[in-house]
């Protein structure tokens, strides 16, 4: 339920609920539960929807909504209306830019990587003597 509570996150909000640069930093908000709504991304997201991503990322897994009371959640169980007066193009454009982001990141590592293995397959200089 906890993965399903970060995509729901990444969804409506348009980029992930844990993030750090370092590594550690991004574990430990990661196991301390350490997230929040930016109101410039999640103004336009109800109570309800907020309220059940805060129910799906419940660190302790015994204290966490389970898949049936998921399904049974105001949010989910909304009629169409309800959702009418979403307006989620801020977040959809998060989105994208969260995605690019991520793509060129990775695009940097194999950059990077490729030049290591060049750099590992050149005989050694003290060999050819």
């Amino acid at each position: 339920m906890w993965s399903v509570g970060v995509l729901t996150y990444i969804l409506l909000g348009g980029y992930p609920p844990f993030y750090d640069d370092d590594q550690n930093r991004l574990y430990a908000k990661i196991k301390s539960g350490n997230y929040e709504f930016h109101e410039d991304y999640w103004g336009g997201v109800s109570k309800e929807g907020k309220d059940l991503i805060m129910k799906l990322l419940t660190v302790n897994p015994s204290d966490r909504i389970t898949a049936e009371q998921a399904l049974g959640h105001p949010w989910i169980v909304s009629d169409d209306e309800a959702l009418k007066g979403s307006d989620l193009g801020v977040n959809l454009r998060a989105f994208k830019r969260y995605n690019a982001k991520r793509k060129f990141k990775s695009a940097g590592k194999a950059l990077i990587a490729a030049r290591r293995l060049s750099l590992a397959m050149r005989p050694d200089p003290a060999v050819r003597r």
